[in-house]
């Protein structure tokens, strides 16, 4: 395997430049569906969309679920930056793999990028998963693209609601 080209580039996750990024790029978040075993885009709908360039709107209420996965986790931060004693950095970096430009969104890396971190809403079922060790494909995927764009030796996951109670 040959990465070369690996970048951090300087955007703000959710702006208009970091779209506009993430369009010349397969990115991590994408990488479940594209494997077959995405939750909430088929891989039809992702070639569909990544061919015509045309995204689907989101409802009301996805547009919610996204917002309060956002507040838990920048409530959820200062827990795992405890657990990896240091700060995390939300980064978005770049590469080629083989030739294929990948990106990938992190949560937060530390300051020497060999600590990741990805934080998922919390459930219960989520939370077994973690306690268990048994990650479902579609989180382990997007992880492992992380891992490969960043060059990181390791992935913190976590799931919670932004407090120590519901966190795994």
């Amino acid at each position: 395997m040959n990465i070369t080209n690996r970048i951090t580039h300087d955007v703000q996750q959710g702006t208009g430049p970091w779209l506009r990024l993430r369009e010349g790029f397969d990115t991590a978040s994408e990488a479940p569906a594209a494997l077959g075993v995405g939750r909430y885009t088929t891989r039809a709908e992702l070639l569909r969309r990544k061919f015509t360039g045309i995204s689907e709107d989101h409802s009301p209420a996805t547009l919610g679920k996204f917002a309060a996965g956002h507040e838990a986790e920048a409530r959820a931060r200062p827990l795992a930056e405890a657990n990896v004693g240091g700060e995390l950095f939300p980064t978005t970096m770049t590469c080629e793999v083989d030739g294929g430009p990948l990106l990938a969104s992190l949560d937060g890396a530390t300051m020497d990028r060999k600590i990741i971190w990805e934080h998922k809403l919390y459930s219960e079922k989520l939370a077994a998963d973690v306690r268990a060790g048994n990650l479902d494909p579609h989180y382990t995927i997007q992880m492992d693209q992380q891992l490969l764009v960043t060059g990181a030796q390791k992935c913190m996951f976590m799931t919670s609601d932004g407090t120590d109670e519901n966190m795994a």
